[in-house]
């Protein structure tokens, strides 16, 4: 019984571990786009085992972009994201899994202290020590009460994550 439990405690210990090396991440609506960097946390993955992989990450508010100063502004004041009372944006998956050439990972994605379920369907293409993963998901900006007239209700987010070992 010893024998199973410890390749199970090697196998949990010795995931893969990515850094993140010159990303972006992306998002547009109908009337507005902008970048987000600023991204910590935890990215295990190994493609031959995605039951076993972890992401958990945050991205910096402060960091946020939307190209023109004054609209960059305005997002991070108190009436939209409280980029002061509310400084990241948390993605923790849950489950993993591989779908034909592509993966998927699902999980708790929190705005502004608001938690909803997402799944973020993402490709990784690399070799043993660096590799690239991409992902496009949609989010409501309503679910996270970001409220504001004229912008578009649904944001489009792109990730390219080139990461190192």
């Amino acid at each position: 019984m010893i024998k199973p439990l410890t390749l199970l405690f090697s196998l949990l210990l010795v995931s893969p571990s990515w850094t993140p090396k010159d990303y972006t991440i992306s998002f547009a609506t109908k009337n507005a786009k902008g970048s987000i960097g600023g991204l910590k946390g935890t990215i295990d993955f190994d493609p031959g085992q995605p039951e076993l992989a972890k992401f958990d990450v945050t991205v910096d508010l402060n960091t946020l972009d939307m190209g023109i100063g004054l609209k960059t502004k305005h997002a991070k004041q108190e009436d939209f994201f409280n980029a002061e009372k509310y400084p990241s944006i948390h993605f923790q998956s849950e489950r993993i899994q591989k779908t034909g050439n592509t993966y998927l990972a699902e999980g708790k994605l929190t705005i502004k202290d608001i938690t909803k379920n997402v799944s973020i369907p993402f490709t990784f293409s690399g070799t043993e020590n660096d590799g690239l993963f991409h992902g496009k998901f949609s989010v409501n900006r309503s679910d996270f009460k970001l409220e504001k007239k004229n912008v578009g209700e649904k944001v489009d987010v792109e990730i390219n994550l080139p990461v190192i070992k």
